[in-house]
This record gives structure tokens, C-alpha cells and sequence, in this order.
């Protein structure tokens, strides 16, 4: 069985990364990141620990909520 745990990340200013928690599983790590920009402005994505490649994205607005992935 693999092994696969998932970061979950805020992007700030000049594009660094803040990280915030990690999750066991991606379809965890995915409604995480809705719920976050659902009242958190900004981009939020999730990350796989092993490879760091971004498998899912979320942009929040302080208006509005929109996803990408």
C-alpha cells in the first residue's frame, strides 16, 4: 500500500507559500480547501507531501468563490 498524505497551503505575498494542515486523503484535502476560501480571501491549494506537485486549487474572494482544478 503507498503511502500518500497531502499538504494544504496558502499562497502570500510574492508567492510564497503558508503552510496550514495536511490531510489524509485528497477528497479531504479538496473540501478543506472549498471551506477555507468560502471565508478566507485568497488562493489555497493542496499538495502532495511526496512529489510537492499541486493537485488541486481554490481561489476565495471576500465576495465571491471560485475553483480551478
Amino acid at each position: 500500500m503507498k503511502w500518500q498524505h497531502f499538504d494544504i497551503v496558502r499562497k502570500e505575498l510574492e508567492g510564497k507559500l503558508l503552510w496550514l494542515e495536511d490531510a489524509e486523503d485528497l477528497a479531504s484535502a479538496k473540501a478543506r480547501i472549498q471551506e477555507l476560501a468560502s471565508f478566507w480571501p485568497g488562493e489555497f491549494d493542496v499538495m502532495d507531501q511526496q512529489t510537492h506537485q499541486t493537485l488541486a486549487k481554490v481561489i476565495g474572494t471576500s465576495d465571491t468563490q471560485s475553483s480551478t482544478s
